[in-house]
């Protein structure tokens, strides 16, 4: 089964599926997989960026430009790096990247790629087990927060924010499971299970 909603922006089961067998076989760069996290990413349907990459078991990274355009890195079961690809338009809008299977905060390597980008980057996503993780650029932004991720530069304009739990997140979003014994479900609500 589809993870609900994944259908309403045009992604069908068989490529669902497809993606999901590549993703387990670790064929990251396929054409449809990509695509069909693409999509995700341009719909706001993190969940989807997240199921590949606990079934490849690896980091992805999703890129948003100035324009819009959906840039994708995959890398290894413990890092990926944030990538300035050619062509992409500054300043970059978002930027999401994953920790399958491992708790949502902000590492070392990501501390760094928040502060080496400070100057390109207004947002940023970690989506892990527990759920999403956001923070925005003050430097880039009208922002206001009480707490900083660190209160040394470059890092003091970036705010710490609260995790957002899976299960608040499609709350949020009125995304409802029908069908609670699908492959999907059982791998997706397992990982949701072992955040509570």
């Amino acid at each position: 089964m589809i993870p609900p909603g994944l259908v309403d922006i045009g992604i069908r089961d068989i490529d669902w599926m497809y993606a999901l067998e590549q993703a387990a076989e670790k064929n990251v760069e396929d054409e449809i997989l990509l695509a069909v996290q693409e999509c995700c990413a341009k719909h706001d349907r993190w969940d989807g960026v997240y199921i590949l990459s606990y079934f490849a078991c690896l980091e992805t990274s999703v890129l948003i430009d100035a324009d819009d355009r959906v840039f994708i890195d995959w890398g290894l079961p413990g890092s990926v790096h944030l990538r300035q690809p050619v062509g992409a338009k500054i300043p970059f809008k978002l930027w999401v990247h994953t920790h399958p299977r491992m708790d949502t905060y902000w590492s070392m390597t990501d501390k760094n790629s928040l502060a080496f980008s400070t100057l390109l980057l207004q947002h940023a996503y970690v989506l892990g087990k527990q759920g999403i993780k956001s923070t925005q650029n003050a430097s880039l932004l009208e922002v206001e927060h009480e707490k900083s991720i660190s209160n040394e530069s470059p890092l003091q304009f970036w705010s710490e924010e609260e995790t957002e739990p899976w299960s608040g997140w499609y709350d949020a979003r009125k995304i409802v499971f029908e069908q609670q014994d699908s492959v999907a479900n059982i791998c997706w609500l397992s990982s949701l299970n072992q955040s509570r």
